[in-house]
């Protein structure tokens, strides 16, 4: 599954929607890849990047009002679409996500 390119994510959280932008790439059969998102999120490096068959997984550190907050997506893609959870210290929540 070639999930390379950038993603468009939307999460509902307590705080309300968070809506951010994944770029992955690929390179040398090494995954790399940012989170581009607005304040209070900002921007972030997508570590530990993951991608057998059709799931994906990475993790990240984002700002947060109460300071760094440590996320794990894990998503199942299918097509130009991918679904799955986000999970944090303060619980799980659900993301989907569309090809940009």
């Amino acid at each position: 599954m070639n999930v390379a390119g950038k993603w468009n994510v939307t999460m509902d959280t307590p705080v309300g929607t968070m809506k951010f932008t994944w770029d992955l790439a690929n390179e040398s059969g090494e995954w790399r890849g940012k989170m581009l998102g607005q304040a209070p999120v900002g921007d972030s490096d997508l570590r530990s990047i993951r991608v057998e068959g059709n799931m994906l997984s990475c993790e990240t550190t984002t700002r947060s009002p109460m300071g760094p907050l440590e996320l794990a997506f894990e998503g199942a893609v299918s097509a130009d679409s991918m679904t799955g959870t986000c999970k944090t210290k303060f619980g799980g929540y659900q993301f989907s996500a569309t090809r940009a």
